[in-house]
């Protein structure tokens, strides 16, 4: 059951332009090439011996003692070699011995390799039988995706006798062989190591994908993060992992039970993820729907089983995976036509899950006899696993990237004046504010000018609008360019500007306003078309615990006094909010008009 439970295609992203560039495919295809060398690697085997073997249905009251390699009814096979033992509602005899020689001098051991839930017993010779399941291992050694008899004693070449018992199951296609001790223990310790690093890989991006959906609030994240521990508990269940060598007893009791829960979680959120995360409401809407249809038909029909109905458990063992089959064809179709349409994370998508799509099918179809020479199994399913984690390791950081920019982009949006590129009047509040803060805690001053144009309406009615919006943004260039880093400036409104400049005192505050003031009133003279305006500016400084809007009234008061003055002028409003002005600067060129 765990075994057609297990092919749920995960989902991962790869970026195919931007900022995943060169440099990062190859450093995909490097992570690629090593998990796929250690997958290998883990299965290199250390067998000593080369096998025969044969099997049959075990018959009604049949002792292991009359079970003969001669029986008429044995069928050879290559133990290597991956085999479904279907016996229908019998158990079945399996008879190994050494193709051409003898065993080695015991002790040696016996595996049988991805047996699923099966039952597997061994009869050793002038021994009690043993009998163990691939997580209940009391009478066999612990080994991981694999049940393990060790074998003290060994008659020349006498066959060695177990028997597997797949009733209630889908037979889970098996192989055998033949280790050392030394040997056995040597590939143990490399399945488990790579299987460790690989489930700390999964482990590790789904923490990533939560961190991401509680700071962006995006459930794509959370969508993912359930969908790749769901996964990873059903690879662990599959490969015995979870009994060996994490022993976790809660689960080993009830193994079709936790499988069944994390299928029908992972297949729900992968395909809420992949619709989210590959957009399929905008590029592929009609298959979107037939998704989220198949995944609540998966989980109602796992649920089912949940159910005291009468012949449900033998019904869904035999639909579930030719359901996952078809429902992986459909996220195929769907991915595949999102990205032809144009989804960026749609590609981002295929990339990561394509190469466990593969492996899965591989698998599914080994239930039905094909592919029997793919013995990689479980190592291949959780090295797929993976690859895609790292895959979207990528895909987290690339949509984040993404994401802030956006974000970023449409915060700097609503915050600048569009015309001028200045902080809008919202936006400069609120750094002023800021510096306020700051300024007082320092000790430093703070001054702020409030410039208003000159007869800018006039501008307006006798040039056009084009003219007075190149008026704006001429005031907006020259004030720029007389400020230091720390200063702001920020369109107020209409015609208004303010600059905040913090460290400035009142003297140093008017020169600033005296220096822009005299640039403009400069290019005001040398302009015949009557198109660039002069400016009045009041200036302020903040004293004792004046809050930023006294400071910017007054501000504006003394800009008030300069208009009445004559314009084009700066006028300093005094400290004090009821002394009125104390300084001014007439204009040294031109006319009050210009």
């Amino acid at each position: 059951m765990i075994r057609q439970m297990s092919r749920v295609i995960p989902c991962g992203a790869v970026p195919t332009s931007g900022w995943f560039g060169d440099w990062h495919w190859r450093r995909l295809a490097a992570w690629s090439l090593a998990l796929a060398l250690m997958s290998l690697a883990m299965q290199v085997s250390a067998a000593a011996v080369a096998l025969r073997g044969a099997w049959r249905p075990v018959l009604p009251h049949e002792s292991p003692a009359s079970v003969q390699r001669t029986d008429p009814g044995m069928r050879e096979f290559n133990p290597r070699r991956l085999h479904s033992f279907a016996c229908g509602k019998h158990a079945c005899w399996i008879l190994l011995w050494p193709d051409g020689g003898r065993w080695p001098a015991p002790p040696f051991v016996v595996e049988v390799d991805a047996p699923g839930l099966q039952t597997v017993s061994f009869f050793p010779p002038n021994a009690a039988p043993q009998t163990a399941r691939l997580m209940s291992l009391a009478n066999a050694w612990p080994g991981m995706d694999r049940v393990v008899f060790r074998v003290d004693s060994a008659r020349a070449d006498e066959p060695l006798e177990l028997q597997i018992d797949p009733r209630g199951l889908i037979a889970s296609p098996v192989s055998f062989a033949v280790h050392t001790i030394a040997g056995y223990v040597r590939s143990d310790m490399r399945r488990t190591a790579f299987a460790s690093a690989c489930f700390a890989i999964m482990l590790t991006v789904m923490l990533m994908a939560v961190f991401f959906c509680v700071w962006q609030g995006d459930l794509t994240y959370g969508y993912y993060a359930i969908f790749v521990l769901a996964y990873a508990v059903i690879l662990a269940i599959q490969s015995g992992y979870v009994a060996e060598p994490l022993g976790l007893g809660f689960v080993v009791a009830a193994p079709r039970v936790w499988g069944r829960m994390a299928t029908a979680l992972s297949v729900a959120f992968a395909i809420l993820f992949v619709s989210r995360f590959a957009e399929l409401h905008h590029y592929a809407p009609r298959w979107r729907k037939y998704l989220l249809a198949y995944a609540g038909a998966v989980i109602a029909l796992t649920a089912s089983t949940l159910l005291p109905v009468h012949g449900m458990q033998a019904f869904v063992r035999g639909a579930i995976n030719p359901l996952l089959i078809v429902g992986t064809l459909a996220v195929l179709v769907a991915s595949m036509l999102a990205a032809v349409r144009g989804s960026r994370y749609a590609k981002f998508f295929l990339v990561g899950w394509v190469p466990l799509l593969l492996v899965n099918a591989i698998g599914s179809a080994q239930l039905y006899g094909w592919g029997a020479g793919w013995a990689l199994g479980d190592a291949a399913a959780i090295g797929a696993g993976a690859f895609e984690a790292v895959v979207l390791a990528f895909g987290l950081a690339e949509r984040s990237a993404v994401m802030r920019h956006e974000h970023n982009q449409a915060r700097r949006l609503a915050e600048t004046d569009p015309l001028t590129g200045l902080s809008n009047r919202r936006a400069w509040n609120r750094r002023l504010a800021m510096l306020q803060q700051q300024t007082r805690l320092a000790g430093q001053p703070l001054s702020v000018l409030f410039l208003d144009l000159d007869h800018f309406k006039a501008i307006n009615d006798r040039l056009g609008h084009d003219a007075g919006d190149g008026a704006l943004q001429l005031i907006a260039d020259v004030v720029r360019r007389e400020l230091r880093d720390p200063d702001e400036v920020g369109r107020y409104g209409g015609e208004e500007f303010v600059v905040a400049l913090p460290g400035a005192d009142a003297g140093t505050a008017m020169q600033v306003a005296e220096r822009i003031r005299q640039r403009l009133e400069l290019l005001a003279a040398q302009d015949s078309s009557g198109a660039t305006p002069t400016v009045s500016i009041g200036v302020a400084t903040a004293c004792g615990g004046m809050d930023t809007d006294s400071l910017i009234h007054r501000a504006d008061r003394a800009m008030y006094v300069a208009k009445k003055a004559g314009r084009n002028r700066v006028v300093c409003d005094s400290a004090a909010p009821g002394d009125g002005v104390t300084q001014a600067r007439q204009p040294s060129l031109g006319s009050e008009s210009a």
